[in-house]
């Protein structure tokens, strides 16, 4: 059996490191979905790492009846967000958007039947009477807190190269 050469050693060692670089580069290159809170001067204010299975909670105080309104959402392939339910703190404002009038109490609650709906990207109007709060999987983020007066937010969902946020970039 012939002898291994210190440079045949080395081009395996130099092939191996090679083939490892790609691999990392590839996996790196590879998207990840982000919620994506853009500010009215296009700031980000809020981004966060999601999956198809991550739940996102737009809760807001209802504007003519009061109470919390919550609207959940699922995050749909193609950087779309799937609305799936609605539950609000009071009767009144469940009847408001329950079109066809299916409404019922969930643990003091009230849920409003509608079908999943696929949404692009979702203006909000914030401001400190909505009290405009963002849950990720639980995690709340005041959105009234991040902006002055009244100010119209979008609410979205990005997909970007996981290398960006190995490096800590932002949306």
């Amino acid at each position: 059996m012939p002898s291994r050469t210190p440079h045949m050693t080395r081009r395996t060692t130099i092939a191996i490191l090679l083939v490892a670089v790609v691999v990392l580069l590839g996996s790196a290159m590879a998207p990840v979905s982000l919620v994506y809170i853009e500010g009215p001067d296009g700031a980000s204010l809020v981004c966060g790492r999601v999956s198809n299975s991550t739940t996102i909670a737009l809760t807001f105080t209802h504007s003519m009846y009061g109470g919390d309104v919550t609207e959940f959402y699922l995050v749909a392939d193609g950087d779309g967000l799937i609305r799936t339910m609605i539950l609000t703190d009071n009767a009144a404002a469940a009847e408001y958007y329950a079109w066809d009038g299916v409404v019922r109490e969930v643990d003091d609650r009230f849920e409003v039947i509608v079908p999943d709906q696929l949404f692009g990207p979702l203006a909000v109007r914030v401001d400190a009477i909505g009290n405009h709060r963002l849950g990720i999987d639980g995690k709340l983020f005041s959105l009234a807190e991040m902006v002055d007066g009244s100010a119209r937010v979008w609410l979205r969902i990005v997909t970007r190269p996981l290398l960006t946020q190995v490096f800590g970039a932002r949306c």
